[in-house]
């Protein structure tokens, strides 16, 4: 999810991809304590599963990229 306020670029981060891609114009972040660059996993009902922050956890680490791929299939459960 996009932060609230920078949106001018959002086309230009859509543009060929199939990736959703969410704006923030309702205060979520505030009200979820996002932190720049999180990862919010959420499963079919909309329920939290995890959060990993790629600040400082690149994907380029096996390790990182296990523990990514881990959240999203436990949110397809």
């Amino acid at each position: 999810m996009n932060e609230a306020g920078f949106d001018a670029d959002n086309e230009l981060m859509c543009d060929g991809r199939d990736l959703p891609w969410l704006q923030d114009d309702a205060g979520v972040w505030d009200t979820w304590g996002v932190t720049y660059r999180d990862v919010w996993v959420l499963d079919a009902n909309n329920e939290l599963v995890g959060v990993f922050n790629l600040t400082g956890n690149t994907m380029g680490d096996p390790q990182n990229y296990a523990a990514v791929r881990a959240l999203f299939e436990l949110a397809s459960e």
